[in-house]
């Protein structure tokens, strides 16, 4: 009976061990207010960032907004999303993982046009379940075209581990404030799509988006301009 006792206490105590790490653990997500206000977000991810100089959202006491986009893989297109750019004198930041490294035509016309390459890891993997050196691996061994100091956790999952190891590596984490659901593979519809975006900016706004989808490219031709329209500008993170 006293074995039995000594192995249930030592199972529930590792489960609560195992409990406690998941609840340290942030899922980055928004609760929106609409009138241009800034989201509700994670009390507890907003502190780890702001210790470890991460941000998820510009000055808010300025109408000026950022365009920030994850690339994986190329869909094809990156070179249309380029040309919007460009047209508008917009200068983006595109995070990365390893397998878009291949696209050395893309990325160097990225460079050569002002935009920056953040690190989204080089595998993808859920930061927050690796251990230090499995989170310091996954980061460098990216091997970007130009530095950086900006990453993005895949998932806008993070802990206080995985800051603190970016940190160390030169790196501040940039979530975001505004997205929309893009990484499906059916097109999104562009119109509705710009509608929400509008719905949910704000000055200082970080918009994320994701150029795996058919639609974005037109959606991004919609929201430009009205974002424009509302007294926008566009800024690039610093």
């Amino acid at each position: 009976m006293r074995n039995l006792m000594l192995v249930t206490t030592a199972w529930l105590s590792a489960l609560a061990m195992l409990l406690v790490g998941q609840s340290n653990i942030v899922s980055w997500g928004l609760s929106h207010h609409g009138n241009e206000t800034t989201p509700s977000v994670s009390e507890y991810g907003a502190e780890l960032l702001a210790k470890y100089d991460g941000l998820y959202v510009g000055d808010t006491s300025q109408r000026e907004v950022y365009f920030t986009f994850d690339l994986g893989y190329e869909a094809g297109y990156t070179a249309e999303v380029l040309d919007i750019l460009k047209e508008h004198g917009i200068k983006a930041t595109f995070f990365v993982c390893g397998n878009y490294l291949r696209e050395t035509e893309l990325l160097q016309r990225m460079q050569e046009e002002g935009h920056q390459i953040g690190n989204h890891t080089d595998k993808h993997r859920d930061l927050p379940k690796l251990d230090e050196a499995g989170i310091r691996k996954d980061l460098t061994d990216l091997a970007l075209p130009q530095a950086t100091q900006f990453f993005r956790p895949p998932q806008g999952r993070f802990d206080e581990k995985t800051l603190r190891v970016a940190k160390e590596l030169g790196l501040r984490a940039v979530l975001w404030s505004v997205a929309i659901v893009d990484w499906g593979k059916e097109p999104i519809d562009a119109r509705a799509s710009a509608d929400k975006v509008i719905s949910r900016i704000h000055p200082g706004a970080i918009m994320l988006f994701h150029i795996t989808n058919a639609g974005t490219p037109a959606m991004l031709r919609l929201l430009i301009p009205e974002l424009t329209a509302k007294g926008y500008t566009f800024g690039q993170l610093a």
